[in-house]
């Protein structure tokens, strides 16, 4: 009896040795299907983690790096621009005519919209409903060196390496150039004669700075040796969708076509002495034909500009050279509003006199 429970006691312990032994050498085997798929799932979920922080990082860096761009080529301009307005004169010749709207005097400093190209403006809703209406504008002025008076503008063109045809359509952007020229008689027969120094200005010297700026304004790609092009014109910066200079007056006012908002039919302002602020007639639409062409003669000259600079995302820039149909990629340029990096400057002129409403 005794015998007999000592071998079922010594039975029982050497099945559950061999199942022991069996366990483990089942667990030496490896992982269970259900804990490699959890741990697939767990790296799945870090390595997708970390892919999207490190692609969220990158993001970031291109955006800064094209952020630094677009600011160093606009602060770029900007720097160029201030430096020219900022030193513009009055040549203070007398007038030769009584001014008024059909006036053919010539003025020292000019400000229209672009007329050169068939130029319509882009209009882009912003993000609050409002609309933003981008304008090219062209600039003429004076300034002086020394003794000598040197003539500056600035123009538009669609084109990035020279003026186009003046019957190429425009997308509403360009490349900004700039103009320089002394008062030197290009016209001028013998080359010696041309950069004689002209220290004195007077309306013939101003007549010819007008003809070469005129001259500039309407050359062709074909006119490879256009010698005024080459030696006056050179281009600022590309992808401008908006350039604006408003004048302001010694009171802090915008100079406008007119002051009087109730006089609706009003097109001329003559309030400022030697100064005419004429509406824009362009015919394109109530939005352009709103805006002021301002004209300075004799002595006056705003005490201040008010500089707006549009520069396009190279990107939206690029890839809107790439689309053949105009209508398309304005529609694209339109849907955009947040691909303008805009730069605003009041800049005061030092050689202005106080100029002021007339009562």
């Amino acid at each position: 009896m005794k015998m007999n429970q000592s071998n079922d006691s010594t039975d029982r312990g050497t099945h559950r040795c061999v199942r022991q032994a069996k366990l483990g050498e089942h667990s030496r085997f490896g992982f269970s299907l259900i804990e490699v798929l959890l741990a697939v799932s767990i790296m799945t979920v870090i390595v997708f983690g970390l892919f999207s922080m490190f692609n969220q990082t990158q993001k970031a860096l291109r955006a800064t790096a094209k952020q630094v761009d677009i600011l160093g080529s606009g602060r770029a301009a900007i720097e160029v621009l201030v430096e020219d307005i900022q030193a513009a004169e009055a040549p203070d010749l007398p007038l030769l005519s009584e001014l008024t709207i059909t006036t053919t005097e010539l003025p020292h400093m000019l400000g229209t919209l672009e007329r050169t190209y068939e130029y319509e403006p882009v209009i882009q809703q912003l993000v609050d409903g409002s609309l933003r209406t981008n304008m090219l504008q062209n600039v003429f002025f004076l300034t002086r060196s020394n003794l000598n008076w040197v003539a500056k503008g600035y123009f538009f063109s669609p084109t990035a390496n020279f003026v186009a045809p003046n019957n190429t359509r425009s997308l509403g952007f360009g490349t900004l150039f700039r103009f320089s020229s002394v008062n030197a008689d290009l016209t001028a027969a013998n080359i010696r004669d041309r950069y004689q120094p002209q220290r004195r200005l007077n309306h013939q010297l101003l007549g010819n700075l007008w003809d070469q700026y005129n001259n500039v304004l309407n050359a062709s790609p074909l006119e490879v040796t256009n010698q005024v092009f080459n030696l006056n014109v050179s281009p600022l910066i590309e992808g401008i969708i908006h350039f604006k200079l408003q004048p302001i007056d010694s009171d802090g006012r915008p100079m406008l076509y007119t002051t009087n908002f109730t006089a609706l039919n009003q097109s001329v302002n003559f309030s400022y002495p030697n100064t005419i602020l004429e509406r824009e007639q362009t015919g394109a639409g109530d939005i352009l034909e709103g805006q002021t062409r301002f004209r300075f003669f004799e002595d006056a000259i705003p005490a201040y500009i008010e500089l707006e600079l549009g520069v396009l995302d190279p990107e939206v820039l690029a890839r809107v050279k790439s689309m053949p149909n105009l209508n398309v990629a304005r529609q694209y340029l339109q849907d955009k509003p947040g691909a303008v990096h805009l730069f605003r400057r009041m800049i005061p002129i030092s050689t202005a006199k106080p100029i002021s409403l007339e009562p």
